[in-house]
Parts: structure tokens; C-alpha cells; sequence
């Protein structure tokens, strides 16, 4: 599908509010890119009061450096990496009808900014229970990694499962408005995040199956909340449905790398068995 292209006026009012405010877009502070431009704009920021036509010419340069300064950090840190530098991805989920629609362009309204959504710009599909053609491989973890990984986090990501499961009937009740935010700590989303973590990455790096895995973990935040806030139970159901899927395809992956020696794999919701796989 075409990216949508804004125009240089865009660009420029965008800087100019990011330079006013330094808000409006979640920058990712790990991003070295955004250290350097950060520095930058520190520099290029400390403008002197004009006195004279002189330093007021000089002062609207200054001004216009700061904004193309501005525009350079957005492009380059806060949008999807595959997206060329002057163009800015909007979200629809290509690949995924039923991705939450609440997500923001700029990834700045989910919990791990850097997910497959943000390297690739498109929202993957959702895993069916038992397939293990997506994706085609887990990446190697030592199983000591794994085991200690499921010990420490496996009791509060089951708590969160449970809770999530347990909304339909919320939902069923006419409930939904008042049921807990996603960033609730009961839901465990970064206990998910973490345990994905442990099963498929590393200290030292991170890989497209985390990237996935991060995906899968934020729809579930996501579409808890377009439950808390949808126009009708209808839609709220539709949300909740979203969120299983969401939360399947993640126990999915985990449980291929769950063999018999890490411990028992996750029951996947509504489905009650699971596929285990015997690698190392």
C-alpha cells in the first residue's frame, strides 16, 4: 500500500509545535539517533533576545535550523525504520483487519515501542491455535534461560490471562466501561513482555520473533482499552475477540520453545490443549 506523503508546510508546523512543547510524540530515549539530534537541538536552541533587523534576520534562521533539526529526530527515531526518511507511515494494519485501530502513527500510545509494527511498518497476522508455519523458526535460547524465565514470570502472566479472559463476561454484563485500563498492572503486560524476552532475545539483542512477540503483547493493551472505551458492546466484543487472538498467538510462540524439559506450556484461551515442541 502507498505511504501518505506530508507536505514541507506539515513538516514545518509539526517541528515548530516540537520545538514549542517537545511534546505530542513519544521519542524512544534509547534511540542513539536521538541522542545525537537531542544534542543538536540543545545547541541550536539557546537563541539570543534580537536588538536590531540583524538579529532578528539571524534569529528567524536560528529558527528554521531548529525546525529542520525537528523534523530530522521525528523521522528518524520516531517512525517506523522501513519508512523513508520524508515519509511518515500511517497505521492500518496491512496485513491484520482486525489490528486495533487505536494504535498511534507514531507508536506512541503502546507499552514496547519497539515492535514489528515499528521495524516494519505493517501489523502481522494473527497465529491460528496449533500453527507453526509463523513464524517459520524460534530463535535458540539455552533451556537454563527458558526455565528460569517461565519460574519467575509465569504466575503473574497467567493471572493476566485469566483477567483478560475473564472480561467477556464483563463485556456479556454491560460492564465494559468500568473494567480496568490496560495499563492496570492485574493485566501483567510487562511480566508478557518480559517473558518473551527471556524465551526469545537475549542482553544483547533483540530479533524480528521479539519484535513479534512485543506486537502481539501491545494489542492486547490495546484492545483492552477499545473494550473500556467502545460505543457499544458489539464492538466491545469484537475488541475482546481481537485481544484471544492476541494473547494465543503470543502462547504460541512461547510454548513451541515450552518442551518437556522448561516445564508444561501455556493452555491457550478457549482452546484448552496445546502443541509442544521438542527441541533443546
Amino acid at each position: 500500500p502507498a505511504m501518505k506523503v506530508y507536505s514541507f508546510n506539515k513538516l514545518l508546523l509539526l517541528s515548530s509545535a516540537l520545538v514549542e512543547n517537545a511534546v505530542g510524540f513519544f521519542f524512544p530515549t534509547f534511540s542513539p539517533r536521538f541522542d545525537d539530534r537531542r544534542m543538536m537541538m540543545s545547541a541550536d536552541i539557546k537563541m539570543q533576545q534580537p536588538s536590531s533587523v540583524v538579529s532578528s534576520i539571524s534569529t528567524r534562521r536560528q529558527w528554521y535550523q531548529q525546525c529542520s533539526v525537528a523534523v530530522a529526530g521525528v523521522a528518524m527515531t520516531t517512525f517506523p525504520r522501513s519508512a523513508a526518511a520524508e515519509r511518515l507511515v500511517e497505521y492500518q494494519g496491512e496485513n491484520n483487519g482486525g489490528a486495533s485501530k487505536s494504535r498511534r502513527a507514531d507508536n506512541s500510545n503502546v507499552v514496547f515501542v519497539q515492535d514489528h509494527y515499528y521495524i516494519f511498518g505493517t501489523a502481522p497476522p494473527f497465529i491460528p491455535p496449533g500453527d507453526m508455519s509463523y513464524p517459520e523458526k524460534m530463535p535458540f535460547v539455552p533451556s537454563k534461560q527458558r526455565i528460569e524465565t517461565l519460574v519467575k514470570y509465569r504466575p503473574r502472566v497467567q493471572r493476566g490471562i485469566d483477567l483478560l479472559a475473564s472480561l467477556q463476561g464483563e463485556i456479556a454484563a454491560g460492564n465494559y466501561k468500568s473494567i480496568l485500563g490496560g495499563e492496570a498492572p492485574e493485566y501483567s503486560i510487562r511480566p508478557f513482555g518480559l517473558l518473551a524476552a527471556g524465551f526469545l532475545g537475549s542482553e544483547t539483542t533483540v530479533n524480528n520473533e521479539l519484535y513479534l512477540a512485543r506486537w502481539y503483547i501491545n494489542e492486547i493493551f490495546l484492545d483492552i482499552n477499545d473494550i473500556k472505551t467502545a460505543p457499544s458492546k458489539d464492538a466491545a466484543l469484537a475488541s475482546h475477540a481481537n485481544a484471544i487472538k492476541a494473547v494465543n498467538s503470543l502462547l504460541g510462540m512461547l510454548n513451541r520453545s515450552i518442551t518437556s524439559k522448561v516445564g508444561d506450556p501455556f493452555v491457550l484461551v478457549g482452546v484448552g490443549s496445546v502443541i509442544q515442541t521438542d527441541d533443546n
